[in-house]
């Protein structure tokens, strides 16, 4: 099982507020070719023959120009392009996940420290796992990020590795191949649409909402857990989605849960 990392940045208009997102697309390993050919499709479709090899970025393909025209009447091709995405990630089942980050200080999510996983790498696997051990006991997730350059991909591999196998939760991990490996946005379609996602819910936290039509399809598309928990005496049900507000705050709960969005 294919799982593609992505991460967007994004600030409120005022700026006084900013958040991060770290985004997680799964698709079957078997399904991979296919998918990747009829998302090349889907591109030279909507945008043009030559748009097959051009990479999908969130900030370009919902830009506010693109809204404004649809609002006057005029279809937007790139749109009309996330849109056939999303329809066809749903005809193949595919689950999405996320943390969303508004504490500043984890705000780059570079795995500065090699020996401490960021929290929000820490929720995405949590969801990924659990996932993998409802619906795939037996296989393995393989965990793909977008390549940041040398440095940066060498500062998330080892802080992953060291959490997998040092701690005693990253060890208990057992359905996550426990070595990430990276690949170039531009020419990986999977990484592409975990960055669409990622721009999708960051658009959404920042309360700029343009992005309401796709916020509805990404949550439809959100894993969903059958595992329930307890929280001063109510029940919850882990969703694929969370966010993360106060660093110092006792976590509970999950972005999007039912009503919120």
């Amino acid at each position: 099982m294919l799982f593609f990392i992505d991460e967007s940045w994004q600030q409120t208009a005022r700026g006084d507020v900013k958040v991060g997102v770290l985004a997680a697309f799964q698709v079957k390993a078997h399904d991979f070719n296919e998918f990747s050919r009829h998302i090349y499709q889907l591109k030279a479709t909507h945008i043009g023959p030559p748009a097959g090899n051009t990479e999908i970025k969130g900030k370009h393909i919902f830009r506010d120009y693109l809204f404004n025209l649809e609002q006057k009447g005029i279809k937007s091709n790139e749109l009309n392009l996330a849109r056939s995405i999303f329809g066809y990630l749903k005809s193949l089942g595919s689950n999405l996940f996320a943390s969303v980050v508004i504490a500043e200080e984890e705000i780059d999510l570079s795995c500065a420290d090699e020996n401490k996983l960021e929290r929000p790498f820490f929720f995405l696997f949590e969801r990924i796992n659990l996932f993998m051990e409802e619906n795939h006991p037996g296989l393995m997730a393989s965990i793909i990020f977008d390549d940041r350059g040398v440095q940066q991909n060498r500062n998330i591999a080892t802080s992953v590795s060291n959490f997998f196998h040092k701690s005693q939760v990253g060890q208990s991990f057992d359905s996550i191949i426990k070595v990430p490996t990276f690949a170039i946005s531009d020419s990986n379609v999977g990484v592409q649409i975990a960055d669409m996602v990622a721009y999708i819910l960051g658009n959404k936290m920042t309360g700029q909402n343009k992005t309401k039509e796709f916020e509805m399809q990404a949550k439809e598309l959100q894993f969903k857990s059958r595992k329930k928990y307890m929280v001063d005496g109510k029940e919850y049900s882990l969703f694929g989605f969370k966010t993360i507000k106060d660093k110092n705050k006792k976590e509970a709960g999950d972005l999007f849960d039912p009503g919120r969005i």
